[in-house]
């Protein structure tokens, strides 16, 4: 896996061999990539469940001002410290569950890449969409990432689908805090 534009376009991006993570395919980053253009440059971004941070390097590449990793597994911190190695110091990881972080963060972000387990089930998913509002800045951005057969509810009258695309297993919502 490589990054696709930006100040370090090709640059590898080590991933973790589990099958409890799963990166992103090239094709489903490059099409929110492309929706969030002209959002990404000096943007606020949280990548939760970050994994080997293919979503918040890319952001970065595309010079976001900050970057904001939480992961909770010490293998995939491992492969995320390797991967920001080139990187300033714009990014900070922390180690810690998603709802603990969430629940506790008083940061606000433009952008929060969200690509939870895909067997969560669709109430708790709904729920931390819920929570994450509260961390998003007006006309900011959530990006969540489900499996194709799950049901997104969306509990606030302040966030709206703004795009829904497929890519093979993959359902990618971009949420709009209006």
């Amino acid at each position: 896996m490589k990054i696709i534009s930006g100040n370090y376009k090709g640059q590898n991006i080590l991933t973790i061999n589990d099958p409890k993570t799963r990166p992103m395919m090239s094709i489903a980053r490059e099409g929110i990539f492309s929706s969030l253009q002209f959002n990404i440059k000096d943007a606020m971004i949280l990548d939760l469940y970050a994994g080997s941070g293919s979503m918040g390097l890319e952001a970065l590449s595309r010079e976001a001002k900050y970057v904001t990793f939480v992961e909770t597994s010490d293998k995939c911190i491992s492969i995320l410290n390797k991967n920001l190695l080139k990187f300033d110091t714009n990014y900070n990881i922390q180690k810690m569950s998603v709802d603990n972080y969430i629940s506790n963060a008083f940061d606000k972000f433009n952008i929060v890449f969200y690509d939870p387990p895909f067997d969560f089930e669709d109430s708790k998913v709904a729920q931390e969409i819920l929570t994450l509002e509260s961390l998003l800045e007006k006309n900011g951005y959530i990006v969540c990432h489900r499996h194709i057969k799950s049901v997104t509810e969306i509990l606030s009258k302040n966030l709206e689908i703004n795009k829904e695309k497929n890519y093979g297993q993959s359902r990618i919502l971009l949420i709009k805090k209006i």
